[in-house]
């Protein structure tokens, strides 16, 4: 039979899924909070842990990174107190992600590093996988692509190992952002086309559209670096091929912005192969979907895309559209 200390906490957890669900934080806030002292009054110490924890996430999902991180070094203390590692292995990890989000890497790495230790001590494959991706993910941020690389590839291969399918094309993805970052179009093709093999399968239009849009972007950068040479013809076209797949999937997910941003993509590959009239109508279609947005200074620079090939038109100077 419940006690009281049972009892009371089932109340206030209620209470919590029920703030919750209205959005009402300060509520969830104070009732975990009268929990967590609730656990400690009765020795729960791994109760009282979870509760702070939860606490962290909230502040997170608050924007306030400083007081998730203080509840979360709360939870810390419980969870080494209880000797529960699996948790002390995700708080740190929490707390490197957050560190990182702050812009403190060498914090970052840090708490990262300590949760990789763990994760490898409990023979926790898939916290490993996760930890050496966020690891990867700061070197990204410091520039370091060459690690980052290290890292992320480790990463793929644990999501390999777990037949993981939607961790291993999240991870193709960081893989391929970090080669692209080192100029390695080759080998950053390679893994957005398998991240989109794998998105394909999953059904995940969002995933899908990202990855073929970037790939749209290599195809661009190749085929500017390569003319005037004829060979860069078809990499334009593939960049434009991908473009217009790519709006389609952003215009039936309603991603406007995307659509935008893809369709004024489009227009400058459109200028470069010097197809104008096609290349100011799809400038046009991005304007008016920045003005729809409000997106007043997008739609006034895409403007300036469309007086370029205007000018060029009339006057024979060679547009940058």
């Amino acid at each position: 039979m419940a006690n009281e200390h049972e009892l009371e906490q089932a109340r206030l957890m209620r209470q919590v899924r029920t703030a919750l669900q209205e959005q009402d934080y300060r509520a969830a806030i104070e009732n975990l909070k009268l929990a967590a002292r609730l656990a400690n009054k009765s020795g729960d110490i791994g109760l009282e842990g979870r509760h702070l924890g939860n606490l962290a996430l909230i502040y997170h999902r608050l924007n306030k990174p400083n007081k998730a991180l203080q509840y979360f070094q709360y939870a810390l203390k419980c969870a080494r107190f209880d000797g529960d590692r699996a948790t002390e292995d995700g708080l740190l990890g929490n707390m490197g992600n957050i560190l990182r989000e702050m812009g403190r890497h060498d914090e970052a790495l840090e708490y990262l590093n300590q949760a990789l230790l763990i994760a490898q001590e409990i023979g926790d494959v898939r916290g490993r996988g996760i930890w050496l991706a966020n690891i990867g993910l700061v070197f990204d941020d410091l520039g370091d692509f060459g690690r980052a690389v290290e890292y992320h590839s480790q990463s793929v291969n644990i999501a390999r190992e777990l037949n993981d399918q939607r961790g291993l094309a999240q991870r193709l993805g960081n893989l391929g952002n970090s080669y692209l970052s080192l100029g390695d179009y080759v080998n950053a093709l390679q893994n957005y086309q398998e991240s989109i093999q794998i998105f394909q399968e999953l059904g995940d239009k969002q995933g899908l559209a990202l990855r073929l849009g970037i790939i749209g972007n290599i195809y661009a950068e190749i085929g500017r670096e390569m003319r005037p040479r004829p060979e860069a013809l078809q990499f334009l076209q593939a960049a434009l091929d991908h473009y217009t797949v790519t709006m389609g999937i952003a215009r039936e997910l309603k991603d406007y912005a995307a659509e935008a941003e893809l369709m004024r993509s489009a227009g400058s590959v459109l200028a470069e192969l010097e197809l104008y009239d096609q290349a100011i109508g799809h400038f046009q279609a991005a304007r008016q979907l920045y003005l729809e947005q409000g997106l007043i200074d997008r739609a006034n620079s895409v403007q300036e895309n469309i007086d370029v090939i205007l000018r060029y038109l009339e006057t024979g100077d060679l547009p940058d559209a």
